[in-house]
């Protein structure tokens, strides 16, 4: 039997910035490159044909599945990988392609790890999304377009790169698009989460409490993304001291995200800001900050949910450190920021800096 072959299938507009660096990342272990450009104005399309790519032009119709499905339409190998152009493929994640598409037809779920800004400073999360599949599947959603098959889907190991989310540009043009999807599926907590996403990335915190409020409204416990709905809304109340929003929230949540370290670690931030609203009054609440935080500690970093890097270990330190700093308790602190500083966190260098002696 003759080896499965793999097409390489992208879309691109305007991605000279990062274009090479993606086809570079997994050229050895496809078969053909396909680039599906919908408009470029600049070397787009002249890097691509550079990097060996079949590069194809398709209007832009507003509809992000209508041009990835032209692009696979594009394809001739049996299997076919997506890639944004802001992603490339680690060298580990190359290698498990390449067996994974000589075993059974499957849905490859690959491990999106991304950067973003929050607070000023850089940070990551990791999420696993349907990427690698044999011929015949179909993307369905104008925009966040998702795979349709029923075929089983299983996850790979190795990173996906992708650092999209520093580039602010696309932003405003998504909160456009997804509000005009809004406006055809009201009742879609997808949509309005990730509506939530772009306002929060455009430092829009009241715009993203409304938008995560209606995702709530429209939730199932089933829904896959459900976890960090919660999660962000916990945050978004915080920034806007919706305090018994966020109370609430905890109470209906705790039980059904027992797991999860990234809401563990939202609460014990929570409850700092909450207790700081009015230290006399709520005292007696003081130990579940630390109970939050050991808690997302003791859970340890998850590839379960969508979860930013750190809540189970150095960020977790971090503040539980900031904690026992605030209330004297310097030898606790400094054991928990050199646990952070270890893992490279510099915020937790910075602080244990000022406490040594």
């Amino acid at each position: 039997m003759s080896a499965k072959k793999l097409s390489l299938a992208l879309i691109a507009k305007n991605e000279a910035r990062c274009l090479a660096r993606c086809l570079q990342s997994v050229r050895v272990i496809v078969d053909e490159i396909i680039v599906t450009d919908t408009g470029s104005t600049d070397d787009t399309v002249k890097i691509a044909s550079e990097n060996g790519a079949n590069v194809s032009h398709c209007a832009w119709t507003q509809d992000f599945s209508a041009a990835r499905n032209f692009a696979l339409a594009q394809t001739t190998c049996d299997w076919i990988l997506v890639l944004d152009a802001d992603e490339w493929a680690s060298e580990n994640l190359a290698k498990e392609i390449k067996n994974f598409i000589a075993g059974p037809a499957q849905i490859g779920r690959l491990k999106i790890v991304s950067d973003f800004k929050h607070n000023g400073q850089t940070q990551r999360s990791s999420t696993f999304v349907s990427r690698l599949f044999p011929r015949g599947a179909k993307f369905e959603g104008r925009i966040h377009e998702q795979i349709v098959s029923s075929l089983p889907r299983v996850n790979l190991r190795g990173e996906l790169w992708h650092d999209g989310y520093l580039e602010t540009k696309k932003f405003d043009r998504n909160v456009k698009m997804l509000q005009a999807e809004i406006a055809r599926q009201p009742h879609s907590a997808y949509l309005h989460f990730q509506l939530a996403l772009e306002f929060t990335a455009l430092g829009q915190p009241q715009n993203a409490f409304a938008s995560l409020q209606k995702a709530r409204a429209h939730l199932s416990p089933s829904d896959p993304f459900a976890p960090n709905v919660i999660v962000d809304f916990l945050y978004a109340a915080m920034e806007l001291k919706q305090f018994e929003a966020g109370l609430e929230t905890i109470r209906a949540s705790e039980s059904q995200l027992a797991d999860f370290p990234d809401f563990h670690h939202v609460c014990g931030l929570f409850y700092m800001r909450f207790i700081g609203s009015n230290p006399a009054k709520y005292i007696s609440d003081v130990p579940k900050i630390e109970q939050s935080f050991l808690r997302s500690l003791a859970l340890g970093e998850t590839d379960k949910y969508k979860s930013v890097h750190g809540s189970g270990s150095f960020l977790a330190n971090y503040n539980l450190g900031v904690f026992y700093h605030a209330f004297g308790n310097d030898a606790q602190a400094k054991s928990c920021l050199e646990l952070s500083a270890q893992q490279n966190y510099a915020p937790a260098a910075a602080l244990l800096k000022k406490l040594k002696p």
